[in-house]
């Protein structure tokens, strides 16, 4: 049975780790720089990133790269009840209305031609690509291990309201700026 939404990280008394200490701390993953074919392929789904990744995209200028999207993942996983909305990378040639579509041809808003991340070289991989490896398959996933499951609690974590809303008013902000430009 799925269990109701919470952040499941604590920390010890006046130990302040960043959310991808967090994560690795969590899920036992260290960042990795693989390039294999399989690895590759898991760019045709944009990578998750924390509130602090997607805020660093924002102050990079990606923001119109960015989407509102639905992370489901969990229900099927059977780690959580419910969808966690989030605002992440696009989907290119497989996105509707801002939810994930993912077709054969669709990939991440930053899959470059050569079939490596475009944030790569400039430190802005969001976290779920810095963690993410080939290795990683059906049968020996866990899903308390799962990095996309830690990168989504970053999003529930009350210790990151507010940088959520952060995200969030300078997405509106955006959004509300391109309506503006398309109705004059």
């Amino acid at each position: 049975m799925a269990t109701k939404l919470k952040p499941a990280y604590s920390v010890g008394r006046n130990v302040r780790l960043s959310p991808l200490q967090r994560i690795m701390q969590k899920t036992g993953r260290r960042p990795t720089e693989c390039k294999c074919s399989l690895c590759k392929r898991q760019c045709h789904t944009p990578c998750l990133g924390t509130p602090q990744d997607i805020l660093r995209l924002m102050d990079s200028g990606y923001t119109s790269r960015l989407s509102p999207t639905l992370w489901a993942a969990g229900i099927v996983m059977g780690i959580c009840d419910t969808e966690v909305p989030l605002i992440q990378a696009r989907c290119e040639d497989g996105a509707w209305g801002g939810l994930l579509d993912v077709g054969a041809d669709s990939h991440c808003t930053f899959y470059t031609s050569d079939g490596l991340c475009e944030l790569h070289q400039q430190g802005l991989k969001p976290t779920e690509g810095r963690l993410s490896h080939h290795s990683t398959r059906i049968d020996n996933f866990r899903a308390s291990k799962s990095v996309s499951w830690a990168v989504v609690q970053e999003w529930l974590s009350p210790d990151n309201a507010d940088v959520v809303a952060e995200v969030v008013r300078r997405y509106n902000e955006y959004q509300d700026e391109q309506s503006n430009t398309h109705t004059l």
